[in-house]
């Protein structure tokens, strides 16, 4: 699976472990774009800060690291508001094994779902759960069932057009979400009018 980001996986997984970061890079990816469907640019300062709350502005090395990141979610950030589907999920390419790309793709999920959760609550204001759409809670109850998913060993093919059909309803998933969050995402932000539309096709 080609990558559109500037970091690819392992690149990712490389700067999370060095900053310390408890974090698998599809999760984090994940739980990146479910802190901007709400919170939009202001979550690549809450996200970085909560990969790595510890640097110190001293330590540049750390910085750099946090800065590449950044670049990367500020990519993701991009392509969601563009809304022109090429937004990318961030997952191991195809030479990975099929058990380590269906991994990722519940980590992504599950990294979604705690972005999502992350942002907004009753004493900061609205919450994921404000979201008045059956398309938005969909989307929730189908990654919480995806972050349990499996490889049937013995399916062979069939797992891999499976998992690809997956990872296809979930990076379009996103997109909508993104969307469809659009009116809350105003309202976190103070910004709402009443003739506010969000012009994503």
């Amino acid at each position: 699976m080609p990558q559109s980001d500037s970091l690819d996986f392992d690149a990712v997984a490389q700067c999370l472990q060095a900053l310390g970061a408890p974090w698998e890079p599809a999760e984090a990816h994940g739980a990146f774009c479910g802190m901007a469907c709400l919170s939009g640019a202001a979550a690549l300062s809450d996200w970085a800060r909560e990969l790595a709350p510890d640097i110190a502005p001293s330590d540049l090395q750390a910085t750099a690291r946090q800065a590449r990141l950044q670049q990367l979610a500020a990519d993701a950030l991009l392509k969601l508001e563009a809304g022109q589907m090429a937004f990318e999920l961030l997952l191991p390419d195809a030479d990975s094994s099929l058990s380590a790309r269906t991994a990722a793709l519940a980590d992504w999920c599950h990294g979604f779902m705690h972005g999502l959760m992350a942002v907004g609550h009753p004493d900061t204001g609205p919450h994921w759960e404000s979201l008045d759409s059956d398309v938005a809670r969909e989307i929730v109850d189908d990654f919480n069932a995806i972050t349990r998913a499996a490889v049937d060993p013995e399916a062979g093919d069939e797992s891999e057009a499976a998992l690809a059909e997956l990872v296809e309803y979930v990076r379009v998933s996103a997109q909508l979400m993104y969307e469809e969050a659009y009116v809350l995402r105003q309202r976190l932000a103070g910004t709402e009018r009443p003739a506010d539309k969000h012009g994503v096709s």
